[in-house]
């Protein structure tokens, strides 16, 4: 029998893209956990509020702040979330987590 966790949480990759000053791209990958939104709740949130509710950690990323001293805990969490492009990274990593694995195969 499957046994589904409601309340799980999960780690995730996320791959960037942010173009530097003379418009070349950037990209890098880092890690975040999400955790599971009930499905009422994510109709409700609207994508400026998902991450609020589901990112809990980020691995393998480095956000500096004014004096260039690495952000840690919710200040880091915030810096992603403040970025367009880490955010929709991360909004986009986390709604594939969700549905890609799980849609229908049809042959």
């Amino acid at each position: 029998m499957f046994v589904l966790n409601t309340h799980r949480t999960y780690k995730q990759p996320v791959a960037v893209t942010t173009y530097d000053e003379n418009g070349r791209e950037q990209t890098g990958k880092f890690t975040a956990t999400f955790k599971v939104l009930p499905h009422d709740q994510a109709r409700e949130s609207g994508d400026a509020r998902l991450l609020d509710l589901v990112l809990v950690d980020v691995e393998d990323i480095q956000v500096a702040d004014e004096s260039g001293q690495p952000l840690t805990g919710d200040a880091l969490l915030d810096a992603l979330k403040n970025d367009p492009a880490a955010s929709s990274a991360l909004i986009a990593s986390y709604n594939d987590s969700i549905v890609k694995k799980n849609r229908s195969k049809t042959f």
